[in-house]
């Protein structure tokens, strides 16, 4: 895995490398809270029955 990581520092440069690395995992983080708002949306929206 090391050897990946370093072949991208060298080919882009290391601040696209950290950019990169840092969006997908705010990615992860994003879809996590949508899925969370979701589901609040649904337990707070009033009951028709």
């Amino acid at each position: 895995m090391e050897e990946p990581i370093m072949t991208a520092i060298s080919s882009v440069g290391f601040p696209i490398v950290i950019t990169f690395y840092l969006l997908t995992r705010f990615e992860k983080s994003m879809d996590r809270l949508t899925c969370e708002i979701s589901t609040l949306i649904q337990e707070l929206r009033p009951k028709t029955a």
